[in-house]
């Protein structure tokens, strides 16, 4: 039985791991410093200047070409680095109560010095009332006795796997500007998150929003790796420097090049992934492809009568809710993940597509499914 443990057990998709071993003899200087990371940047800054259907950047001032682009190897790594370097030693990061800096992370960004604030928002979708009230709590950042609030983290997708939208966008943005705020935005489920039907946003719209934010490789098809897009340049300002100190230089730098140059260089449909829509980059393929195949499976888990779900999650992770015995024959059988126990007698489920999910894999579960009720 195909494993729905999590979107990062295979390795890479077919399309990237070639690319690697196609340059896999090529010299190169380190450090990132190389021709294929420079045209991955480039290539991924014509991503977000081809998304701008509805003038996001145009609106805001931003040139794509003047963006900065940085590769890190991996999710913690990204989302340290560039709170990092937004942050003085006294600020802090506000953050929905299950984002994932403040859950899932080990306490590396407290680690770092920074405190994150919480606000009482629900799913991860940080609102700008919630925000508000933490503002208020810390009288808008006017007490020296006190943390001050600087940053804003929201991630798309949430780690219940929503999505905000564009207007939701707009007002964090909007809000940010008049409190002296920046945003960070985690990509590391990006690609999923735009491809939501619930998604009106696009890359242009993420990149309008965000001070800086992440473009996730690790969960949509490279080996590993994440590209960090910086359009603040009080931001980039000693950004290689803190990445350096953080651990976060890569000395093989050009693997990330070579990855994310595959993912947004070929095409979704020249890779064979049927989800793809006219010439789009493989990266959002791919994304596309791991939410149909999640709409799929939670189509078939709800015909089959298991229809609790503890999210009402549009992208690659669905949440069912199951009492504690259910849950733990459930994990067994498709190697499902234990996420939460909301109560004494239930626990949240996991079960997560990629891009490697095939169509058969959603088929093998509505059999086993039907052959449970027939038992």
């Amino acid at each position: 039985m195909h494993s729905f443990r999590n979107d990062y057990m295979e390795g890479a998709h077919p399309a990237v791991l070639d690319a690697l071993v196609r340059t896999n003899a090529e010299q190169h200087p380190g450090y990132t410093e190389d021709a294929w990371c420079e045209k991955a940047r480039r290539a991924i800054k014509r991503e977000i200047a081809r998304s701008d259907e509805r003038g996001a950047l145009s609106e805001r001032g931003i040139d794509a070409d003047e963006l900065d682009v940085e590769f890190v190897a991996g999710g913690t790594m990204a989302n340290l680095v560039s709170i990092a370097a937004c942050l003085r030693p006294h600020e802090c990061a506000i953050a929905a109560p299950d984002g994932h800096i403040n859950v899932h992370e080990t306490g590396a960004i407290e680690a770092c010095g920074h405190k994150v604030l919480v606000t009482d928002d629900a799913d991860g979708l940080l609102s700008v009332a919630g925000v508000d009230d933490v503002m208020k709590e810390h009288l808008y950042g006017s007490n020296f006795h006190m943390v001050k609030p600087r940053l804003l983290y929201l991630s798309i997708a949430t780690e219940t796997g929503l999505v905000p939208t564009a207007a939701d966008l707009r007002s964090l943005r909007a809000y940010a500007d008049e409190h002296d705020l920046l945003i960070f935005i985690d990509g590391a489920r990006l690609a999923c998150g735009l491809a939501s039907q619930r998604c009106d946003a696009s890359l242009a719209d993420v990149c309008a929003a965000a001070d800086i934010f992440t473009i996730g490789g690790t969960k949509n098809g490279a080996l590993f790796g994440e590209a960090i897009v910086i359009r603040n340049r009080d931001v980039m300002r000693d950004f290689r420097f803190i990445m350096k100190q953080k651990g976060a230089v890569t000395a093989k730098g050009r693997l990330l090049g070579v990855q994310f140059d595959a993912l947004f260089s070929t095409t979704g449909a020249q890779a064979g992934v049927e989800e793809a829509i006219g010439d789009e980059p493989l990266y959002f393929s791919l994304g596309r492809h791991a939410v149909a195949a999640a709409m799929a499976l939670r189509e078939t888990l709800v015909r089959h009568g298991f229809d609790a779900f503890a999210s009402d999650s549009s992208t690659n992770q669905q949440f069912l809710l199951l009492d504690n015995e259910r849950a733990r024959a459930f994990m067994r059988l498709f190697d499902a993940d234990e996420i939460a126990h909301p109560d004494s007698d239930h626990t949240v489920v996991r079960m997560t597509c990629s891009w490697a999910t095939r169509k058969e894999d959603v088929e093998a579960v509505d059999r086993e499914l039907a052959r449970m009720e027939t038992a």
